[in-house]
């Protein structure tokens, strides 16, 4: 008999969201207008939006956002209240009509620190990135102290970002468009992926049992219907139960006695199967005895020696036979 193991019942669940983070424009490329206009930061309603590529972000689709960071040399204006928007799917990619988004998601505000090198952006809620290009928007809620601060990031071929501003003597806001987009570093949630619930059975295995000549033993095989993992038990003659364990070889018994394996089958991504169970008694005196017991009996199968299927009884023949409460039995008979 080979080591029976614990068969652990594992639940369908959903597997716990998971931080990640990606970071994109990685250059050591510095540009003082975006993400914000630090020397505008005195005017409310400055704003820097930038559009990052789909294929940047490929690794975050269907993903929950909730931080935003941008880099700088160091942050020289002060007191300013930052507000981080974000659209997504837009289908351009650069600015060069001077048009900016509107319809944003607002989900973060921030007031930066003179002297610091980041600037973090806590999302209130988090916002899910579905695909296409993204655009990020800064703009001030609150207007500050000004003061020039360069931000690190990549230069690009196109006019991937925007800004816009006012001078407080003018009504009329200015308009510019820059080939550069600013490191950034998202934070994400995975996502809560919940498999979904299977509806299929597994097809039920089925049982071959035999003897061999000159061996003292009765031997048992659980034969699959399809690819899927098979779990038994043994019911001893003392009544005793093993516990669950996977099948991997054929089953062997040589002490006298009723014995009952009960199996079934799991397949990927479908129900367990039905539980079916096989019976016989093992007698040093008979040999392999069948077990009616005043059962009705629901079919009857013959293998040969080879474990082959045949129409009837040929020579040294194994004789299975089902009966109506699920269990069988079998013989090894000479015709």
């Amino acid at each position: 008999m080979k080591k029976l193991f614990t068969l652990i019942a594992v639940a369908a669940m959903a597997f716990a969201a998971q931080a990640n983070t990606l970071t994109v424009c990685d250059m050591e490329a510095t540009n003082s207008q975006v993400p914000i206009y630090g020397l505008y930061c005195d005017v409310n309603g400055t704003i820097g939006q930038m559009i990052y590529p789909a294929e940047m972000l490929e690794d975050m689709v269907g993903s929950d956002i909730n931080q935003v960071v941008f880099y700088s040399q160091e942050i020289k204006f002060s007191n300013a209240k930052l507000q981080l928007s974000l659209k997504d799917g837009v289908s351009q990619m650069d600015f060069a009509d001077y048009a900016y988004f509107t319809d944003l998601e607002a989900n973060a505000e921030l007031t930066p620190n003179a002297g610091d090198t980041e600037m973090v952006f806590n999302l209130d809620e988090p916002f899910t990135y579905n695909g296409g290009n993204l655009v990020v928007e800064v703009k001030v809620i609150e207007a500050g102290d000004w003061a020039t601060t360069y931000f690190y990031g990549m230069d690009t071929d196109y006019a991937a970002s925007y800004y816009q501003y006012w001078y407080s003597w003018s009504d009329t806001p200015s308009q510019w468009t820059a080939k550069f987009l600013p490191k950034a570093t998202f934070t994400y949630e995975a996502g809560q992926v919940t498999p979904p619930t299977p509806t299929e059975k597994t097809g039920a295995p089925t049982f071959l049992g035999h003897t061999e000549d000159g061996i003292y033993a009765y031997f048992v095989e659980i034969i699959p219907t399809e690819p899927s993992t098979i779990y038994y038990r043994i019911i001893y003659p003392d009544g005793t139960e093993s516990e669950w364990a996977v099948y991997e070889e054929e089953l062997s018994f040589n002490s006298e006695g009723k014995y009952r394996v009960e199996a079934y089958a799991v397949a990927d991504g479908k129900l367990p199967s039905e539980q079916i169970a096989y019976e016989f008694v093992l007698d040093k005196m008979t040999g392999i005895n069948e077990v009616a017991g005043g059962k009705q009996v629901a079919g009857v199968r013959y293998f040969n020696m080879a474990g082959q299927e045949m129409q009837q009884a040929n020579g040294l023949t194994i004789v299975v036979t089902t009966y109506t409460d699920g269990t069988t039995s079998a013989v090894k008979v000479v015709k």
